[in-house]
């Protein structure tokens, strides 16, 4: 059972307690005006009861229990459950379930039960609670009976410590399964969003940022089910969108370029309605094992209906999407998104507008669209592979393909394990499909007519082309980022990437075929007249395979002129991909960067020539995107290109995989001589990762706090992960580094500064990160807890709360080992 894994062995025997209460997501009965409270004093009574403390493992050297969903430190006991009253809705009813599970009494078999909980909570479940004086809290709730599956239960709790929000839905009252609470957390002014004891059980099954001790799928619990769950509990209140609704402001959302959203028809939400309905129950029957309630004979008040937001919010969300998406991934022409136009395709129609209402509710700071999001994207995966099972002939299908694109982004940025790792499986199927459909392959020249009559036709045609471009080359760009930080190889062959490059943005966001035909002619792409009243057109764009081997050439400005911003993110692809192939191959080496040159063997000598050849392409790549840096600074493209580009750098001069298994204490005896064994493994050209890290923090920084990449604090993780190695090297005597000259800030000076020059040339100079007014020493803890700082300043994404508390784990792991060095010194 779910509830009994997440809080350990229980015992045979448990204490009779008179006032029976249950932490639960919403209460029984819907539309309930006020959820019922328990007082503190009873709660915090029968948290004394527990069972004694359990033996806490000792994991490498100083790795301390592991907190999932604790309250904050430093908080009394009464505090915890004063600020817990407002947060929990509690019956005696579902604690009785609750009691009959736990005692056997009930013949309940949960099929989204975990396969091996993790040994942490088998071995320790009792110890966060006596430490901290807060209740470890239970969640059960009878949902649909049958023989196979009686009820449900889920966990709940604040996380420590959760990323800090302003969430609209705290202002006013409404009524919601459950409110957002304030709680200090480890820093000053950070405040919480309730999150599920499972999903940050299961952050430790990350696909990425494995700083602390991983767990694998055998034992990573499903959450599926609750983001399901949790999004019908919410559909219980018909209030509970009413504070989004009131305060969301229409023009909120402005940036440049911006595309509108066509305002939602009546029709057009109750087709949404009724749709996502359908899909909806769907996905809770296939968790479920496709039980009904009103198969078991249940009242038809124990089954929820599925209620979204008004229109209003979706259209919010939709022009969210567009701030978040548009600017890096372009699919939308004609300057406007029309959701009533989407409506009139086919289901795959309608679950793309799904992901796009889910991505935009990703940067709406409340609990409400964190649910809202999780459930529908969800509900889409299930969807989604249920269109292409029916009609194989869809896995050709332009739209499925970009709802395979958008449940990609979604799933693997959104902090949730089980959508993580979908995701990165997935990756490679939609690629498949997209590689069998032929949409890899070379197009043929355009021949268009003049002929007003026939302009129309022709401007269709080349709207459906170049779709199908942009599309291919989207996926190039998901497939860069994915494996950049995963830190594996890209699926994508350069030799393979045949079809050309999406054309001028001119043309794709005419509105009509006459201002599309007048472009045209305002280009050099016309071959010349064929007849009186045609033309033809070349191809607007080379392919990236010509792009690349132009590139290798030294012909790209002699051939292409001044490349766009969206043709330097593409040529990453093949860099990053030649890169990762001889990292591959360097791993392999046991002394890794640490032989002297001339004992290396014939093909280390050889890889390392060819690395140094990668980066010298990076270099040119480099040099022709700081034209549009200096053109434009504020251009979001070309600032996330610069980031992926120093991290692509940092993969030629460090080991990331090498860094997360030092992290992670794996064969480390605590040892300097151990320490500096490793180093040597992990970093190779310090001053010149220090700069790269402090250029990822830079431009970062830079950016708005809406309508940053997806990826932005995965960003952050892996420029502090490269500092805090380095910031060990500098503890000890004999690593520490007799370093002159003036204090300057890696993370605030421009990368052609006579400083930075100075530092990579002569070693000159002291690195610091800066923090406001005052300098932060590139020291570990020091260094995380800047960084961790850094992760507050955006949005706050599951994803980058889940990064939170990975930072945290890894400074308490790692605070007794530096205590211990200190000693020494």
């Amino acid at each position: 059972m779910r509830s009994q894994s997440l809080s350990g062995p229980v015992p045979a025997q448990r204490p009779h307690r008179s006032s029976i209460v249950a932490n639960r997501l919403a209460p029984k009965e819907p539309k309930l005006e006020s959820p019922p409270a328990i007082t503190g004093s009873s709660m915090y009574t029968q948290m004394q009861g527990s069972p004694q403390k359990a033996p806490t493992p000792v994991y490498s050297n100083s790795m301390p229990a592991l907190n999932f969903g604790n309250t904050p430190f430093n908080t009394s006991p009464s505090e915890s459950v004063r600020g817990m009253d407002t947060f929990m809705c509690l019956n005696d009813e579902d604690m009785l379930n609750g009691e009959d599970m736990l005692n056997g009494e009930s013949n309940y078999q949960d099929l989204m039960m975990w396969n091996q909980f993790p040994s942490e909570l088998e071995m320790y479940p009792n110890t966060i609670t006596r430490e901290i004086g807060a209740p470890f809290m239970e969640i059960a709730e009878r949902y649909l009976g049958s023989d196979t599956l009686d009820s449900v239960s889920m966990h709940t709790s604040i996380s420590l410590p959760h990323t800090g929000s302003t969430s609209i839905s705290s202002q006013g009252s409404v009524e919601r399964p459950f409110k957002s609470v304030e709680t200090s957390g480890l820093t000053t002014g950070e405040s919480m969003i309730p999150e599920f004891e499972v999903i940050i059980a299961a952050e430790s099954a990350w696909p990425l940022a494995r700083c602390n001790r991983p767990i694998f799928s055998g034992a990573c619990p499903r959450t599926a089910i609750i983001h399901l769950e949790n999004l019908e509990q919410y559909s219980r209140y018909e209030n509970i969108w009413k504070t989004l609704d009131t305060n969301i402001d229409s023009s909120e959302i402005v940036y440049k370029d911006q595309i509108s959203v066509v305002p939602f028809s009546s029709s057009t939400r109750e087709r949404i309605l009724t749709i996502t309905q359908s899909f909806f129950n769907t996905a809770l029957e296939t968790h479920r094992g496709r039980i009904k309630a009103w198969d078991q004979g249940k009242p038809y008040s124990n089954f929820n209906f599925l209620v979204l937001p008004p229109t209003k919010v979706l259209a919010y969300f939709l022009r969210s999407y567009m701030r978040s998406l548009a600017p890096y991934y372009t699919l939308i022409n004609r300057g406007s998104l029309d959701p009533n136009e989407l409506m009139l395709n086919n289901q795959a129609s309608i679950v793309l507008l799904l992901l796009m209402i889910a991505t935009g509710a990703t940067a709406v700071q409340t609990a409400e669209a964190r649910c809202l999001t999780a459930g529908l994207t969800e509900t889409c995966r299930i969807s989604l592979f249920n269109i292409i099972e029916k009609d194989i002939e869809l896995s050709a299908d332009p739209v499925v393909l970009r709802c395979g694109l958008l449940f990609t982004i979604l799933g693997a940025w959104s902090g949730d394990a089980w959508h993580m790792n979908i995701a990165m499986s997935q990756r490679g199927m939609y690629l498949s499909m997209l590689k069998h459909a032929g949409m890899l392959e070379p197009s043929i020249p355009l021949a268009i007519s003049t002929d007003p009559s026939n302009i129309e036709l022709h401007w269709s045609a080349w709207q459906h082309q170049e779709s199908i471009n942009r599309l291919v080359y989207n996926w190039v760009m998901v497939d860069q980022e994915l494996s950049l930080f995963h830190d594996t190889a890209p699926i994508l062959s350069i030799t393979e990437l045949q079809t050309p490059m999406p054309g001028l943005e001119c043309l794709w966001q005419a509105k009509d075929s006459t201002e599309w035909l007048a472009a045209i002619q305002q280009t050099d792409n016309v071959t010349g007249w064929m007849s009186p009243n045609s033309l033809e057109i070349r191809p607007l764009t080379p392919s990236l395979r010509d792009l690349f081997q132009d590139m290798l050439h030294d012909n790209l400005s002699r051939r292409h002129g001044q490349l766009s911003p969206l043709q330097l993110k593409l040529l990453l692809h093949p860099l990053q991909s030649l890169l990762c192939h001889l990292r591959q191959v360097l791993s392999c080496f046991s002394d890794f960067f640490g032989a002297r040159r001339g004992s290396r063997t014939v093909t280390k000598a050889s890889t390392m020539l060819r690395l140094e050849e990668v980066q010298s392409l990076l270099q040119k790549w480099y040099e022709l995107c700081a034209v549009h840096a200096k053109a434009d600074p504020t251009c979001p493209v070309t600032r996330a290109n610069l980031v992926l580009y120093h991290l692509v750098s940092l993969n030629a001069v460090t080991s990331f995989p090498e860094i997360e298994r030092l992290a992670r204490k794996e064969s480390f005896d605590g040892s300097n001589q151990e320490l500096t064994r490793r180093y040597k493994r992990c970093i190779h050209q310090p001053e010149e990762v220090l700069i790269h890290c402090g250029q990822v923090i830079r431009l970062i920084s830079s950016m708005p706090r809406e309508g940053r990449p997806h990826w932005w604090s995965t960003a952050i993780y892996r420029a502090a992960l490269i500092l805090w190695v380095e910031s060990l090297s500098r503890i000890g005597k004999n690593s520490q580094r007799l370093e002159k000259g003036p204090m300057f800030a890696i993370d605030a000076v421009m990368p052609d500064d006579r400083c930075v020059a100075s530092y990579l040339w002569n070693g000159e100079g002291v690195p610091m990160l800066t923090k406001g007014d005052r300098h932060v020493e590139l020291l570990p803890h020091e260094v995380l807890k800047h960084c961790i700082s850094l992760l507050e300043q955006g949005v706050a994404l599951r994803v980058g709360d889940g990064i939170k508390r990975k930072l945290q784990a890894l400074s308490r792991n790692w605070s007794t080992e530096s205590a211990h060095q200190k000693q020494q010194l």
